[in-house]
């Protein structure tokens, strides 16, 4: 019991220094800006998973856009039922085309996670392609869908919680759980 102590307190201040990484961030200078007529406003956007996602975990992102085109964003994700524990990873995000009512960006995330069914730690690195689509005139309110590959090495402990079924098995944690190799998500978002 002492590992898994130190080990969650480990977790807990890479969480502590990823937060402090993206607020410096956003809070800083534009990190060399282009200069844009009129000139580069930083924005913010708060995303929460789809209803349906609800079922099995509740996700929260802030994107900070430094630049017109890129943003730095910070997840953390926790998840109950079949696959219970918690992730955080922090994802660049360039946009490559900016149409009125969508934007369509390439993605890299690079994180870590654990699963308390049988205290595990794992890291997350993955890339892909994602589209924001503008539910307004304002683009205050979006809808933001991402396709990629996800890769969730072990690192420490196991992920079945030892119950003699699937879907509580290491195989479902890696097929439709947290380290999915498929990383498909449907999020909305609110810009401020």
């Amino acid at each position: 019991m002492f590992v898994v102590t130190n080990t969650t307190l480990a977790v807990k201040r890479i969480i502590a220094l990823h937060t402090s990484v993206l607020i410096a961030l956003c809070f800083t200078s534009n990190l060399n800006a282009q200069s844009v007529s009129p000139p580069f406003q930083k924005e913010y956007t708060l995303y929460i998973n789809q209803p349906i996602g609800f079922l099995s975990k509740v996700r929260l992102t802030l994107e900070c856009k430094i630049q017109p085109k890129i943003s730095i964003l910070y997840n953390i994700t926790g998840f109950y039922g079949f696959t219970p524990g918690l992730h955080g990873y922090v994802e660049w995000r360039k946009y490559i085309r900016q149409k009125e009512k969508t934007e369509l960006a390439v993605y890299a995330l690079i994180g870590a996670g654990q699963s308390d069914g049988a205290v595990g730690f794992y890291a997350i690195a993955g890339g892909g392609i994602g589209q924001k689509i503008y539910l307004d005139k304002q683009k205050r309110f979006s809808l933001y869908c991402m396709q990629g590959l996800k890769f969730c090495p072990n690192i420490i402990g196991q992920h079945a919680n030892g119950e003699n079924s699937f879907f509580y098995s290491s195989e479902f944690f890696y097929v439709t759980g947290p380290a999915a190799v498929l990383d498909l998500k449907f999020n909305f978002g609110y810009r401020f």
